[in-house]
């Protein structure tokens, strides 16, 4: 090869190697700058109340604070108050939006375009935050003996995310071929054998990422927790608000529970990310 263009290529090399190190430390930074609350977070849970006034990275650790916060009786009850709702919650959500999702995409309706528009109203039902219905929500709720109600916080939680669900697997079941469904149909497949047997095992990473997503959702909120629940119905965000008091906020017992907290949404989203990543990105290209 000329002299010339090897002096050329070997530039163009280096050129591209510093371009890819300057890319990769800007996104390591990005990754440390995002994960940096987490961390500190964790450490604060290794440490005293007095020791966790100093936002200090440099100190004595210790488990006294984290074996305080995991021998209070009531972290489990409110632990267990969480796992009920993130179970039931995806569990049904699941059971209602699959086939209604697959009734909204192959469904025949007397109108053509009136599947498209129960859907467009599941989407604007995503848009409607939680604050502006709470008061109309407690009405109800006072009225029928839902509040402080496990069961009521399910219903909220069950209205709130079917829709979510609806919208992503939406997407997912308009990729389904129509011709698998109408070929089924002629060899007479019921509606039902076509979603159990047909539709389905075709979106599965559909469904299991509307499901993660959803426990993610519902382990992580708070407003309705807070506001439809009592002190026996609570849920995990609920009970760590109360390390904030009129004396001023326990910090170290606080970072503490709060590590508790998200471990199983980190165990959860660790084991299925590929699944969830998959789900979520195929969804927001067929949307």
């Amino acid at each position: 090869m000329n002299p010339e263009k090897l002096k050329i290529l070997r530039r163009h090399n280096i050129r591209k190697k510093i371009n890819l190190l300057l890319l990769t430390l800007f996104i390591f930074a990005i990754a440390i700058l995002y994960f940096s609350p987490i961390l500190y977070m964790f450490l604060t849970s290794f440490k005293t109340e007095h020791q966790a006034v100093s936002p200090s990275l440099i100190f004595k650790p210790t488990l006294n604070t984290l074996k305080m916060v995991l021998s209070d009786a009531n972290m489990f009850r409110y632990l267990k108050n969480s796992l009920f709702q993130v179970f039931f919650t995806t569990l049904a959500c699941l059971v209602l939006a699959v086939p209604a999702s697959f009734a909204l995409v192959f469904g025949k309706f007397k109108k053509r375009n009136t599947g498209e528009k129960i859907y467009v109203w599941f989407i604007t039902t995503i848009l409607l935050p939680p604050v502006a219905v709470i008061i109309p929500l407690y009405t109800w709720y006072q009225k029928f003996n839902l509040i402080k109600s496990p069961m009521g916080l399910l219903i909220a939680y069950i209205g709130f995310h079917v829709p979510i669900v609806v919208w992503m697997l939406h997407s997912f079941f308009k990729d389904v071929p129509k011709s698998i469904i109408e070929a089924s149909e002629i060899d007479g497949c019921s509606r039902f054998r076509q979603l159990v047997s047909i539709a389905i095992p075709l979106v599965r990473t559909g469904i299991i990422s509307s499901g993660l997503l959803v426990a993610i959702f519902v382990w992580n909120e708070f407003f309705l927790g807070f506001n439809l629940t009592g002190n026996s119905t609570a849920t995990l965000p609920v009970y760590m608000s109360r390390f904030r008091e009129q004396q001023g906020m326990f910090v170290a017992q606080l970072s503490a529970s709060s590590t508790v907290a998200i471990l199983p949404a980190v165990i959860l989203g660790w084991i299925t990310q590929k699944s969830l990543v998959k789900g979520l990105t195929l969804g927001a290209v067929k949307g």
